[in-house]
């Protein structure tokens, strides 16, 4: 529920946001923000330092810090905030979390796929549409955003430092691992009244896309259809800016 406009002094004012969170307001820009700088500053960090053994330091320790903020996550809410519907470490993203780290510490092709694909390509919808409603006076706060930075935020240092360009096999198999983890989650959710994946009978508790994509079962087609898209977008702007490239060297050798 949005918070009424009354003449309310500042200080109440501040204690409503550590309360609650409301998208697409100043303080969820604010965020965004901040979230944007860290990202940028580490990708600038590792290019200046490529090569170095300071760019390992730095990404092993935020491999090291992602690991332990997710087992935090995992616990809380195994643990402090159960909800068989909701605790399971199930979502994309909670599985694209532990990918990340993995990724960045083995460089193993299809672990960078992965998280490209669903860091770049499909977790960055959490950002635009966040479900929280925790304000950053509470612990989910930090593990929504924070999560999420480390997701995206990894995805873009192994592209823009550690240069991982996907092909077109990387997206196929992406494509393959996307539909055996919707397999997999429809069957959890019918068994636990959950919404996994965000293809369950539930819609999320704030407003996304999926409230605009009717009924279930329906819906769940037209996830799976836009889910494919954006994949096989996010693949087909290299090969754009490739052929970019190519009629732009072509041009200035004439």
């Amino acid at each position: 529920m949005l918070a009424t406009i009354t003449a309310t002094p500042a200080p109440e004012a501040d204690a409503a946001w550590a309360t609650r969170f409301d998208a697409f307001g100043a303080f969820h820009l604010l965020v965004l923000l901040a979230g944007v700088a860290a990202v940028v500053g580490a990708c600038v960090l590792g290019r200046r330092w490529a090569g170095r053994r300071a760019e390992k330091t730095l990404r092993f320790t935020w491999v090291g810090f992602t690991i332990v903020w997710q087992t935090f996550a995992v616990a809380w809410f195994l643990v402090w905030d159960y909800d068989l519907a909701t605790s399971l470490p199930l979502q994309l993203c909670d599985i694209a979390a532990w990918i990340a780290p993995l990724a960045l510490l083995t460089q193993l092709r299809v672990l960078r796929a992965i998280l490209y694909f669903w860091g770049i390509g499909l977790s960055t919808q959490a950002f635009i549409t966040p479900i929280t409603t925790d304000g950053f006076g509470h612990v989910g706060f930090w593990i929504f955003w924070l999560g999420h930075l480390q997701i995206v935020g990894s995805a873009i240092y192994d592209v823009a430092v550690l240069g991982y360009r996907p092909r077109f096999a990387d997206l196929v198999s992406v494509v393959l691992i996307s539909f055996g983890y919707l397999a997999l989650v429809l069957v959890v959710n019918e068994l636990t009244g959950g919404n996994y994946g965000y293809v369950g009978r539930a819609t999320p508790r704030t407003l996304t896309i999926v409230d605009r994509l009717g009924p279930w079962p329906a819906r769940v087609i037209w996830i799976g259809l836009i889910v494919q898209a954006v994949l096989f977008a996010a693949w087909a702007v290299w090969p754009a800016v490739d052929r970019l490239s190519r009629l732009r060297q072509a041009g200035g050798g004439e």
